[in-house]
């Protein structure tokens, strides 16, 4: 749109900023509680050869308390794939801060009418309230399991980032009482795939994955909508021995996507009676 394209920075002859980065700053005010920021690309032109152009490929979200002179690195994204000016959201553990800074080291591919000069480019970088990108229905939050956990870019469980984690139920079977977690993308947008990442940290007494849903569906929201429609639905998923799963779809667009179990799968061997939803990540495409 004439007149409202977004932010540019200066140009570079090289994608290669490391030595001199590019870092644009949000001052929320007052000390915020946050979990999450958007990126949304530039998309009044495509970049030289196509894609998206300006969007940053290596760069870190830092954060700075009120009062404070140091800035702290919640989230670290390395070799990010081009969005096809899709907006993306990068979540991290709740932080309390006031400044929210994206410093580049590496940006993406330039314009078409620009093809030697490159910029750091974004429409909009917005920063969210803490606990509204992903909420869900049933969650336990403590120091290794939390909801946005699962847009956090780990996908494997360590410790102080295991994932998302249901509350435990008696039974497998949840059908009388389903759990789902969503993700708020901050706008419409094409859905092509979701990944369901593992939790990784521990086995099942059999020493297969724990908490992995067996009966769910995929379902999206459009921004404004109140209905959810189902974009896929899996009966009988096998255990995925640890490895990601993806689930592609067809001609799905919305600004909510919702993961939503009835069945659960086997219990960790720690709490053999205590079945969860676990994920160690969510990755939509």
């Amino acid at each position: 749109m004439s007149g409202a394209k977004g932010y540019t920075s200066n140009e570079f002859s090289s994608p290669d900023v490391g030595t001199t980065p590019v870092w644009v700053e949000i001052d929320l005010g007052a000390d915020t509680d946050l979990d999450t920021v958007r990126l949304f690309p530039r998309t009044d032109t495509p970049a030289a050869g196509g894609g998206t152009a300006g969007f940053p490929v290596d760069f870190t979200v830092q954060t700075r308390a009120d009062g404070a002179t140091t800035y702290t690195t919640v989230r670290t994204v390395t070799a990010e794939p081009d969005p096809a000016g899709l907006p993306q959201t990068y979540g991290f553990r709740t932080t309390t801060a006031r400044d929210v800074r994206l410093q580049a080291t590496k940006l993406g591919l330039p314009p078409t009418d620009e093809t030697t000069k490159y910029r750091l480019q974004l429409a909009e970088l917005t920063v969210p309230v803490a606990s509204t990108t992903v909420t869900s229905n049933y969650t336990l939050e403590n120091g290794d399991w939390g909801k946005t956990r699962v847009l956090d870019g780990t996908v494997v469980s360590v410790t102080g980032a295991k994932g998302y984690t249901s509350v435990d139920f008696d039974s497998a079977d949840i059908s009388a009482t389903p759990v789902w977690v969503e993700i708020d993308l901050g706008a419409d947008r094409a859905i092509g795939s979701v990944t369901l990442h593992p939790r990784t940290d521990t086995t099942t007494t059999g020493g297969d994955t724990a908490g992995f849903p067996v009966d769910f569906t995929l379902q999206t929201r459009a921004d404004g909508a109140t209905a959810y429609t189902t974009a896929r639905t899996v009966t009988g998923q096998v255990n995925p021995d640890g490895a990601a799963q993806t689930y592609t779809h067809t001609s799905t667009t919305g600004r909510h996507l919702r993961l939503r179990a009835s069945r659960l799968g086997t219990p960790a061997s720690d709490e053999r009676t205590r079945y969860r939803l676990q994920l160690a990540e969510i990755r939509i495409r």
